[in-house]
């Protein structure tokens, strides 16, 4: 069973083509990994699947129903969440008041879902989770881009989605921070969220994916294990290659 079927995705601005005829499909309660070189069409296909884009080819099912029309907001409320490659958080709220307006933006999608006293158990309970509790009160904008990472997971997760597109999430962290944030997602993973992750950090790719997806040019090159990917001549020669050099 599959969380997200992309068809055909094909995207052209102007004369250019982004994306090529792309086939993806991401297996539910999995961690999925789309690596390629800077402008391969990564942060354009995750466009296309939460609804920022709309491709001139192609569909996008999510949980087996049609959604290449619908609009970003529909589709977080049909449960997918995304984080982008540049931080969007409220930097004049703290922490816990950045997921906290998250966590009420849930309540009015579902009002029966989530009471006040709901909204402050999940929060406390992502912010536990994240290892966010201990600066639950300070100002975003003054704690460090790698925790600024976490606290917009923190704040895509207390959403409830069956599904996170994460774009480039471990940048701005340092190793230790990376090795905190896999095991994150790994028990995000344990508890029923299906991931689709881009990132340039193969370690943590290598280590948290079950399959990988290369994009080159705006094309799918390969896809596989990570042992696999981490072996393939093609693959190797357009971009592990040079990203290990």
């Amino acid at each position: 069973m599959s969380d997200l079927d992309l068809t055909g995705i094909t995207v052209r601005f102007g004369g250019h083509t982004a994306l090529n005829d792309v086939h993806l499909t991401v297996q539910s309660n999995s961690i999925t990994g789309l690596i390629g070189p800077n402008g391969a069409g990564k942060t354009t296909l995750f466009n296309v699947t939460s609804g920022l884009l709309k491709p001139n080819e192609g569909s996008v099912r999510f949980n087996n129903e049609l959604m290449t029309d619908l609009s970003p907001y529909r589709r977080a409320k049909l449960g997918l969440g995304r984080t982008f490659q540049r931080l969007e958080l409220f930097p004049s709220l703290s922490v816990e008041e950045n997921i906290q307006v998250a966590a009420e933006i849930r309540g009015e999608w579902f009002p029966s879902s989530l009471g006040t006293s709901s909204v402050i158990s999940s929060v406390q309970q992502v912010m536990k989770l994240t290892g966010l509790d201990s600066i639950a009160s300070k100002s975003v904008a003054e704690i460090p881009t790698g925790k600024a990472r976490l606290v917009e997971l923190a704040r895509t997760v207390v959403q409830g989605p069956s599904m996170l597109l994460l774009d480039e999430p471990a940048s701005g962290q340092n190793e230790n921070e990376t090795e905190e944030f896999a095991q994150i997602l790994k028990i995000l993973n344990t508890e029923g969220i299906t991931i689709l992750l881009v990132e340039h950090d193969m370690s943590l790719v290598m280590d948290v994916c079950d399959k990988v997806f290369v994009l080159d040019f705006g094309t799918l090159i390969a896809d596989g294990t990570t042992d696999e990917i981490q072996n393939n001549p093609v693959v190797i020669d357009a971009y592990l290659g040079g990203a290990n050099g």
